[in-house]
């Protein structure tokens, strides 16, 4: 099942806001024993676990990425968030009744939150908060009860619950790779048989 959320928010303060949103996103999907606290994010209060830093770790470095792929030429990027099982399907048998299949070939996405990344430009105001703040703030504030809305709509495809784990089901934070430039040619096909054909006749 697959989720999308649509962040907007300055530039200035996009890092804390999207951070506000996956660890709310995860927050809602740690069934086990965590130690819950409180972060905010210009006076809008969101969920987090104090007693996983490396997820703490794993999402700021993830952050932190998206904010290198947002530039003058391209303010949007994605980030997805999947939470993954053990698929329920048999494991398939060769010869002598040895294994074909690998471990992690078993796992398979039970839910999959798209965030699309939208980043406003620094509002030039001499005196007040600027508008795009004000967007930033009100878009949070939507996202989350969005998220909390879905967490308690959509219960029946979370699967059985074995571990006693914080977070019993293995994840991913996936960035996709934007397309670069430099690979126009190749794509387009006409201009780069004639830059082939040019290098023979070279």
């Amino acid at each position: 099942m697959e989720f999308i959320i649509n962040v907007i928010a300055e530039r200035s303060v996009l890092r804390e806001s999207l951070k506000g949103i996956i660890w709310t996103i995860f927050f809602n999907r740690l069934f086990g024993p965590i130690t819950p606290v409180t972060n905010e994010f210009m006076n809008v209060s969101y969920p987090m676990a104090n007693n996983l830093p490396d997820l703490d770790s794993l999402i700021d470095e993830k952050v932190n990425r998206i904010l290198n792929q947002i530039t003058e030429v391209s303010n949007q990027a994605k980030i997805n968030v999947q939470f993954l099982s053990k698929s329920s399907n048999k494991k398939k048998t060769g010869w002598f009744g040895n294994s074909t299949y690998n471990a992690q070939d078993d796992l398979v996405v039970w839910e999959s939150w798209l965030i699309n990344v939208e980043s406003l430009p620094l509002d030039q105001v001499s005196n007040g908060e600027s508008k795009n703040v004000q967007t930033s703030i009100q878009n949070f504030a939507n996202n989350l009860t969005r998220i909390y809305d879905i967490a308690d709509k959509f219960k029946e495809h979370i699967p059985p619950i074995t571990s006693l784990d914080s977070a019993p089901f293995p994840y991913k934070i996936i960035i996709p790779e934007k397309k670069s430039h430099h690979n126009r040619d190749y794509h387009t096909g006409e201009e780069g048989w004639g830059t082939y054909i040019k290098k023979i006749l070279d």
